[in-house]
């Protein structure tokens, strides 16, 4: 892959990024909007572009693939709280924020930034096996994503209940719905398939207009003074992709889908950390700074892993 086609899709994102947080300073999108236009993102235009990209790539060499994905999707969240566990320990991070640190290491932003991303460098295609590892994101960081945030478990403290009405939000829908329709080749009309094309269409510019809303929310002041937060952002942006790459490229044969996977362990921490941290009484600041600066950091780390990984 070409690391200038690789730069020019990651500056168009950035530049995308950029009009959000203009936006957002400027008053002409508030928080009131960008509420009502994260919803839509999730409710709409994502669960849109993720059942038209398993229809584009309905076929029986996909459909043999998709158990495969689902497998590697899930090795892939089975590795990284090893990979989290290893990084509080090098940081030695304190005791009540070793939790944290696992989890925003192991969710890494599939939706909101992971599928432009693989839409600009892969098109439908990386979209849909981007869709298969959001799946497993999303079953995992309802179950597994309570227990790391929680960790270490105080035995008096409830909030580390599983809730399974959770599991029922819309990417997990969405994806159920796609792979049903994929799986025993439902035929979608040429109009719908135009629709679903369209609507879908809007998710990468929306996507990254809203992270930049969500930076600019930011106090940029407090994002800059935690050593730590920086050398963690080195690790997690640089050194576990890096570190990932050879047990990638041993076990998954398909190229395509091992520089999905590079790709998708090189996105920045989720902002789902951020909901996390505070339902779960954690300390959210820790997880809006690290949000803030991996997710900079990825504008020249992803170009930079792929040039180093994928030449």
């Amino acid at each position: 892959m070409s690391i200038t086609v690789v730069l020019l899709q990651m500056i168009k994102l950035f530049i995308i990024m950029c009009v959000g947080y203009l936006l957002y300073k400027i008053k002409l999108l508030d928080d009131h909007t960008r509420v009502h236009l994260t919803k839509i993102l999730l409710y709409v235009t994502t669960p849109a572009l993720i059942i038209h990209s398993f229809i584009e790539n309905a076929g029986a060499e996909k459909k043999e693939m998709l158990p495969g994905l689902f497998v590697i999707a899930a090795a892939m969240y089975i590795l990284l709280p090893v990979a989290g566990l290893i990084i509080t320990f090098v940081l030695r991070v304190k005791r009540q924020h070793q939790g944290l640190y696992m989890f925003m290491t192991v969710f890494s932003n599939v939706g909101f930034m992971g599928f432009p991303v693989c839409d600009a460098l892969y098109g439908t295609e990386g979209v849909f096996y981007a869709a298969v590892f959001n799946c497993v994101f999303n079953i995992c960081v309802f179950t597994m994503g309570v227990v790391l945030v929680n960790y270490p478990k105080d035995s008096n403290d409830k909030r580390h209940v599983l809730n399974a009405k959770k599991l029922l939000n819309p990417g997990i829908l969405c994806c159920f719905i796609a792979v049903i329709i994929f799986l025993f080749e439902v035929p979608v009309p040429g109009v719908i398939m135009e629709a679903l094309d369209s609507v879908g269409g809007l998710t990468s510019p929306l996507a990254m207009m809203l992270v930049g809303a969500s930076l600019a929310m930011m106090d940029i002041r407090e994002m800059f003074g935690d050593i730590r937060a920086y050398i963690y952002t080195i690790i997690r942006q640089l050194a576990l992709p890096l570190a990932a790459w050879p047990v990638i490229e041993r076990f998954v044969s398909d190229g395509t889908v091992a520089a999905i996977t590079l790709i998708l362990v090189a996105m920045p921490v989720a902002n789902t950390a951020v909901l996390f941290a505070t339902e779960y009484k954690r300390d959210e600041k820790t997880a809006a700074k690290v949000i803030f600066l991996t997710t900079l950091a990825a504008i020249i780390t992803i170009p930079l892993v792929i040039w180093l990984c994928l030449g």
